[in-house]
């Protein structure tokens, strides 16, 4: 059985369900009794009906006889929504006036009144016998008077009384649950608040939650606020660590490339494949670094400013420029005639794209290991959204490996050196401006960033 992890779900099933079976068996209890009561009254009805009848029996030369109206027959039917039988017979079986066959002698015995269910000319009846007697010249004379009706009558009423008795109840059950409904409602209403106060914060803000919290929610709301105080501190830990990391991992290598240029000079030591060796630790220290400050879950968003995206890639272009043409590429840059604005972090961006820069540098080298064509930054407008792209000449990379290329130490050739989470920081970055990436092959690699204009 699937367990059930709503809470209103438990407490409404807590309270529905022993209603529910609750009202069941009283509806079973006051079937019973409403059976019962209603067949003593019909009993004592008939009983009183029968009893009238012995007033018809009269002695007339030695003999019983009965002198029963005509109006007094249409009585008895008309007490009745079904059939009356009846029957007074004297004591030596023979029927004075009524239905034959109608009295059971032997239910009846020795039993002066007596109540029974029979059947009778292929109806159903309740039927009351009791025996009388008259008295006559010192002479007694007995008489037994039968009547029956069928159930109809009875099971009329008890079905009118139970279907009333079975609205009110549902009506109350229906009430009942609509009350309960709306009682758990209010009473989770301090839960819902607190989901609300959860998820409107900002992941950065680990600040303890403080608001009017009734008594069973409080353990739950202190248990929250020792958890974000216990990360709080946690974070700050791992902020902490990765300044100590920069600064001891930084400060030996930097004094490592010294040492290896003074060695350098007195020495013949291959020098170059020792100091690409240091650069590579360098640069897998910052990508490390950089990665972990790029990761979207502990950025403080608010810090996002309003920028214009054209002007920013305008003057990126002439920083990095040098750089390019250094390398043996040629340069181009490709602005639209528009202002566009975005909310973004603009060290995040520069780290962004020096990051696309540095892999089209690294890679868009033919055989030999010389550089091709030109590299190009661009921008361009799509319907709601603004295109930043970088774009190089070399030769692309495979149609099986564009979707992987963002993966974290995803390398394309890994006999080069590199950390494998440049284009991995590109997207955390991306994503943190709420932006996507791609990459295709168009007669080089296009790597684009792609932000949603409002």
């Amino acid at each position: 059985m699937k367990n059930i992890q709503s809470i209103k779900s438990r407490l409404l099933i807590s309270l529905t369900l022993p209603l529910t079976i609750g009202a069941i068996l009283l509806v079973l209890v006051i079937y019973f009794i409403v059976q019962d009561k209603v067949n003593k009254h019909f009993d004592n009805t008939l009983y009183a009906t029968a009893k009238s009848m012995e007033d018809s029996i009269n002695i007339k030369n030695g003999r019983l006889i009965v002198n029963l109206p005509y109006f007094a027959i249409d009585l008895l039917a008309s007490n009745s929504d079904g059939l009356v039988f009846y029957s007074i017979v004297n004591e030596k079986k023979k029927v004075l006036t009524g239905y034959k066959n109608l009295l059971r002698d032997d239910l009846l015995a020795n039993n002066d009144k007596l109540f029974y269910y029979t059947t009778y000319a292929g109806a159903r009846l309740r039927v009351v016998s009791f025996k009388t007697s008259l008295a006559s010249a010192g002479k007694v004379h007995f008489a037994t008077i039968t009547i029956g009706e069928t159930l109809e009558g009875r099971e009329t009423t008890i079905n009118e009384i139970l279907t009333i008795l079975f609205i009110v109840i549902l009506s109350v059950i229906i009430f009942t649950l609509l009350v309960s409904f709306f009682a758990v409602k209010n009473g989770l209403l301090p839960l819902y608040k607190l989901k609300q106060i959860i998820q409107k914060r900002d992941s950065k803000d680990l600040k303890p939650i403080h608001f009017d919290a009734p008594k069973e929610i409080e353990d739950v709301v202190n248990s929250i606020n020792i958890l974000l105080t216990r990360s709080r501190d946690t974070i700050k830990y791992i902020e902490q660590f990765n300044s100590d990391v920069s600064h001891q991992l930084r400060t030996p290598l930097a004094e490592l490339k010294v040492q290896l240029e003074e060695y350098h000079e007195n020495n013949n030591w291959d020098y170059v494949e020792l100091n690409k060796v240091v650069n590579t630790m360098s640069h897998i220290t910052e990508q490390l670094l950089l990665y972990a400050k790029t990761n979207p879950s502990t950025i403080d968003k608010t810090y996002l400013k309003r920028i214009n995206l054209n002007s920013f890639c305008k003057e990126y272009a002439l920083k990095v420029s040098s750089k390019v043409y250094s390398k043996g590429f040629e340069f181009a840059f490709e602005d639209i005639d528009e202002d566009i604005f975005i909310e973004a972090d603009e060290i995040m961006l520069r780290s962004m794209l020096d990051n696309i820069l540095n892999n089209a540098l690294h890679y868009a080298l033919d055989d030999f290991g010389n550089p091709i064509g030109t590299i190009t930054l661009f921008l361009k407008r799509h319907n709601n959204t603004i295109w930043l792209s970088i774009k190089d000449e070399g030769k692309g990379i495979n149609k099986k490996d564009l979707n992987t290329i963002f993966d974290r130490f995803y390398r394309v050739d890994s006999k080069k050196s590199g950390s494998g989470l440049g284009l991995n920081i590109v997207k955390q970055i991306a994503s943190l401006h709420r932006a996507k990436v791609e990459a295709i092959n168009n007669n080089g690699l296009v790597v684009s960033i792609i932000f949603p204009l409002k």
